[in-house]
């Protein structure tokens, strides 16, 4: 079974994406969860980040609908002004309009938590991935880690903006005593 690799750490930063998600009232758990769940993460002490920061960068890709800056930032060279689209809508249907399906009643699986969804799924693989190649028998915070970063999109995109890269982590996980 997958789970059987996981570090203590790492089973706990999978149930800390949980209470992420559920606090935030989101209806699955996603990469972004996984990212905040792993934010005191010792991998990423060194890089001083500002959680309240990553908090707000996540919350205003929601508010776009989970568009990234990168994705904003495309649509307006093709003229699209996403900015102008959203305040249109949050006009007609209310703040947070694009932030996400609204509130309905939660499946609950196994342990009684929200479903992961695909992309949190390819995170933990990947996450596999990452110990693998670095002759790690067990999969740690650091690997889900560089299994965020690997997949390019929303949550890699706010670390690296925040100075957090994979190349970096990348190095001073395979420096780091197993």
């Amino acid at each position: 079974m997958i789970g059987e690799r996981f570090t203590r750490a790492a089973r706990q930063a999978g149930h800390d994406a949980v209470v992420q998600a559920e606090r935030l009232d989101a209806p699955e758990i996603g990469p972004e969860h996984l990212a905040l769940a792993l934010l005191d993460a010792p991998v990423l002490a060194e890089f001083d980040l500002a959680r309240d920061e990553v908090v707000d960068a996540f919350a205003a890709a929601r508010r776009k609908g989970g568009l990234s800056d990168a994705d904003t930032e495309a649509l307006r060279r093709l003229g699209i002004d996403v900015d102008q689209i959203v305040a249109s809508v949050e006009r007609s249907h209310g703040e947070g309009a694009l932030a996400g399906a609204p509130p309905r009643r939660r499946r609950r699986f196994f342990g009684n938590h929200l479903p992961f969804t695909a992309a949190a799924k390819q995170t933990l693989v990947r996450g596999l991935v990452e110990a693998r190649d670095l002759g790690h028998s067990t999969l740690g915070q650091e690997h889900l880690l560089l299994a965020l970063l690997a997949e390019r999109g929303l949550v890699a995109e706010v670390l690296e903006a925040r100075g957090v890269n994979y190349v970096e982590v990348r190095k001073r996980v395979a420096r780091s005593p197993r």
